[in-house]
């Protein structure tokens, strides 16, 4: 019994490695190698000085774009965009970034993470159809609610999200039964900001008491924050 437990806490410890494209708009990719650890993610790049080592402390947001595909936002200075923080954009050559070792990376991180890969939802409490409104046009899919999370499940896979209660939604508001905006932590290029919102036309109407629970929980959340 005692070799079993150790086992499983050493691979519980093991670290997680990756090949690697790093996706740069402006210049020509760059290729390596990505470690995930218990102290942090490590890139080490074929190029040496676009090499880098972040303790989870260093880094500002993690965005899981798929199973495939991250980004991961530092503090680090972009002095050609005035100071604008510098994101890292990551493509999985070998691999695949699993929700195992995103739960190992949520666990240490300790901070709101964007997460759009949707997995079996377990007992909702609530599902609306619903449309989520773009700056133009928008695409439809679900609000899924429940104990702790809030999902919207559409066939569009980079809009898709799962949103923890308590750790990255901010505030709930609906000012009629068949709209509910979502404020979130999230890192908003366009506004330069650390927070979005998102804003869902209904196709059903939101029960009130329903509602007004949510509101209730994500209270008593900040309270307890």
């Amino acid at each position: 019994m005692r070799l079993i437990l150790l086992f499983h806490v050493a691979a519980a410890l093991a670290a997680q490695t990756f090949d690697v494209v790093h996706k740069k708009p402006l210049w020509p990719d760059g290729h390596g190698r990505i470690e995930i650890s218990e102290e942090g993610v490590a890139f080490e790049a074929q190029e040496r000085e676009n090499s880098r080592r972040w303790t989870y402390t260093d880094i500002q947001h993690f965005d899981r774009i798929s199973t495939k595909e991250f980004v991961i936002l530092s503090y680090e200075d972009q002095k050609w965009k005035l100071g604008r923080d510098r994101a890292f954009h990551f493509v999985l050559t070998s691999g695949e970034l699993s929700d195992e070792v995103m739960r190992k990376i949520t666990m240490h991180f300790g901070k709101p993470v964007t997460e759009r890969v949707i997995g079996d939802v377990a007992a909702p409490h609530d599902e609306l159809p619903a449309k989520h409104l773009h700056s133009f046009g928008g695409c439809e899919g679900r609000l899924i609610f429940t104990d702790d999370t809030v999902i919207y499940a559409t066939d569009r896979a980079k809009d898709a999200r799962e949103w923890r209660l308590g750790r990255d939604v901010q505030a709930i508001s609906s000012i009629n039964p068949y709209q509910v905006e979502l404020r979130v932590f999230e890192n908003n290029r366009r506004e330069f900001s650390r927070s979005r919102v998102y804003k869902f036309a209904l196709k059903q109407p939101l029960k009130p008491e329903f509602y007004r629970d949510l509101k209730h929980k994500l209270y008593d959340l900040e309270q307890g924050f």
